[in-house]
C-alpha cells in the first residue's frame, strides 16, 4: 500500500474518494500543516508516498528524510514554501492546482477593494455608536484608476470584475496576455509609474525572490494618500511594517489584508493596530466553490500520479525523469 499523507483539512473533503482508489492508505496529519518546523514535518511523512500540502516547509532535509515520497501534491496554486530543486533532485514531484480557486478569490479581493473604498467598518460602527453618519462622503469604485499586480488567473478574473465597475485597469505582468489586455483595455506598465496615479492597489503576483517586497516604504509613499491597497496573494508581497507604518500617519487611506508576512499573525503586530484596515485569515479560496474545484484537481492529480503520470500542473516534470 501506498501512503498518502493528508496534511491539512480542507482535503478532507477528498478523504473518501481518495480511500476508494487501489493500493493507496490515506493518513490524515492535519497538524502538520500548522507547523514551521522541518523536522517534525520530516518526522510525520517518515514512510509517506505522496503528501497533500498547505504552506509547511519542504526543504531539503525534509526530502532527506523522506526517501520514498514521490509527490507533493499543493492543495492550492502556491509552491513557495517548497524547495522545488531540492525536490526535483530527491525525485519528487511538485503539484498544484492552478486557477480552481480564481474566482473564489477574485470575489474576496473585489469585497475587500469595496469595503475599504466605501470604509464599510467605520460606517458599520458608526451606526451602532448612534453616529448616523461619518463627516464626508467615501469615494467610488465606479471609475477609479486600479492597479493590478499580476495578471495570471486571479488578476485576470479581478480585471474582468473591474471593467464591470467602469474601472481604468493598470497592470504588472511580465508574461502578459496581449489578446486580454486588449480585449479588457488593460494598460500595461511599471510599478513606478503606477503608483502614483492609483486609487487602489490589489495585488496578486506570487511570492519569489524578485517579488518579496515589492510594496515597501518607498512605494507607498509614492501612492496617493486616499488610495487602498488591498492584498489577497502572499503577505511577502508587502513591508508589513512599513505599511502599518503608513497608515498610521495618513499616507494611505485603507488596507484589506487576507494574507500576512507571518501566519497566523501574532497578536502583538502592528498592522492589527493599524487604523482604517481590514483584516482576514487567508480564507479568500476557502469558499465552497472553491474547495470543490480544488478537490477535483487534487483528486484528479493523485490519479495522475498512481497511475505514473505527472500531471499538466507539475512545477519540476524533470524530478521523475
Amino acid at each position: 500500500m501506498r501512503r498518502l499523507i493528508l496534511n491539512l483539512e480542507p482535503a478532507e473533503r477528498a478523504r473518501a474518494e481518495l480511500e476508494r482508489m487501489d493500493g493507496i492508505e490515506v493518513v490524515a496529519r492535519y497538524e502538520l500543516a500548522r507547523t514551521r518546523d522541518p523536522g517534525v514535518l520530516a518526522e510525520g511523512l517518515v514512510g509517506a508516498w505522496a503528501a497533500v500540502a498547505g504552506s509547511e516547509p519542504y526543504t531539503r532535509d525534509v526530502f532527506a528524510a523522506a526517501p520514498e515520497l514521490k509527490a507533493v501534491l499543493r492543495w492550492g496554486t502556491g509552491s513557495d514554501a517548497i524547495d522545488i530543486a531540492a525536490a526535483t533532485e530527491a525525485g519528487v514531484a511538485v503539484i498544484t492546482t492552478p486557477g480552481v480557486n480564481a474566482e473564489a478569490v477574485a470575489d474576496m479581493a473585489l469585497t475587500l477593494i469595496l469595503a475599504c473604498i466605501r470604509r464599510l467598518p467605520a460606517l458599520d460602527q458608526a451606526v451602532r455608536n448612534a453616529t448616523w453618519r461619518l463627516d464626508g462622503p467615501t469615494r467610488d469604485l465606479a471609475g477609479a484608476t486600479v492597479g493590478v499586480v499580476g495578471l495570471g488567473a486571479i488578476g485576470r478574473a479581478v480585471t474582468r470584475r473591474l471593467r464591470g465597475f467602469g474601472c481604468r485597469v493598470l497592470a504588472l505582468e511580465p508574461y502578459p496576455d496581449e489578446d486580454f489586455c486588449a480585449e479588457y483595455e488593460v494598460e500595461l506598465t511599471d510599478l513606478e509609474r503606477m503608483l502614483p496615479r492609483l486609487d487602489v492597489l490589489t495585488l496578486h503576483a506570487p511570492a519569489n525572490p524578485s517579488s518579496r517586497g515589492l510594496i515597501g516604504a518607498p512605494q507607498l509613499r509614492t501612492l496617493p494618500n486616499h488610495a487602498v491597497v488591498v492584498n489577497t496573494a502572499r503577505g511577502e508581497l508587502i513591508d508589513q511594517a512599513a505599511l502599518a507604518a503608513a497608515l498610521r500617519d495618513g499616507q494611505i487611506a485603507a488596507a484589506g489584508l487576507d494574507v500576512f508576512e507571518h501566519e497566523p499573525v501574532p497578536p502583538d503586530d502592528p498592522i492589527l493596530r493599524a487604523p482604517n484596515t481590514i483584516v482576514s485569515g487567508h480564507i479568500s479560496s476557502f469558499t465552497e466553490l472553491g474547495l470543490e474545484r480544488t478537490k477535483q484537481a487534487l483528486i484528479a492529480n493523485v490519479q495522475a500520479v498512481a497511475a505514473g503520470r505527472l500531471p499538466p500542473s507539475c512545477l519540476n516534470p524533470d524530478a521523475w525523469a
